[in-house]
């Protein structure tokens, strides 16, 4: 189901096949469910519904349904990351949609918006939008979990990184530069996908947008969220937004 205006940038266009491969070895998906669970039971010890926001592929829904007994849907702005996702989480349903625009009739007890997505928004406009958007999806007693991109100080620009996926009939490498435009960090993206009957060369930009914590706290309370937490650590070390609404909404 495609909901909202999808105004937010595709920039896994070129590469939804390789996300699983690439990230397989690198990120814990399972390790990383397992302390979603712990925030939620100590800060929302009822909640079973759970929506997640800029979900991929499924491989945190996956785990929160396998391994936590937690009932997960998610939305995504890439069709091919929906479809694997619901394959790979039947029980779920799957929404296409813009994160900043994005009205599915439906409460959950809890939203997430892992894995930096929420930088996937680039401005400061459509983060408020994007908060607003997560508000209106929480049920009474609700929370959201918010994993933030890096901040204007910690991202540099400049760098260079090289990853490599090396299975008996797929070679990939993914090498990419960044940039800092304006409060942009701009990334580019060139594969090299090495398979029997071919060798492919892809291209991407991700562009994603630099928010300080003080930004972020603001954008939050502007979307309807009053009380909020930092956790400067969180999943991977990036902090996590804990919030809740207003009482009075």
């Amino acid at each position: 189901m495609e909901l909202g205006r999808l105004t937010e940038g595709r920039m896994f266009s070129q590469s939804t096949e390789l996300y699983d491969f690439i990230y397989s070895e690198s990120k814990d998906f399972s390790a990383e469910a397992s302390q979603i669970a712990t925030f939620l039971k100590e800060k929302c010890p009822s909640a079973q519904r759970l929506l997640d926001v800029g979900c991929g592929t499924g491989r945190h829904a996956a785990a929160l349904v396998s391994e936590h007994g937690f009932e997960v849907d998610g939305l995504d702005i890439e069709s091919g990351f929906l479809e694997i996702a619901q394959e790979r989480c039947p029980n779920g349903n799957f929404f296409r949609g813009d994160m900043a625009s994005f009205d599915l009739g439906l409460s959950y007890d809890a939203v997430l918006c892992l894995f930096s997505s929420i930088g996937y928004v680039r401005t400061l406009e459509r983060l408020t939008l994007a908060a607003r958007s997560i508000r209106r999806h929480l049920a009474p007693g609700g929370i959201a979990l918010i994993e933030p991109w890096m901040t204007p100080d910690t991202f540099r620009g400049g760098s260079v990184y090289l990853t490599t996926v090396d299975r008996e009939e797929l070679k990939i490498s993914r090498v990419s530069r960044s940039e800092v435009r304006d409060r942009i960090s701009w990334i580019e993206f060139q594969y090299l996908v090495a398979e029997a009957h071919e060798i492919r060369h892809l291209k991407e930009v991700h562009e994603l947008g630099l928010f300080t914590e003080e930004e972020m706290l603001e954008a939050l309370q502007a979307g309807g969220f009053q009380d909020v937490e930092f956790d400067p650590e969180g999943l991977t070390g990036r902090g996590l937004y804990l919030a809740r609404p207003r009482s009075s909404d």
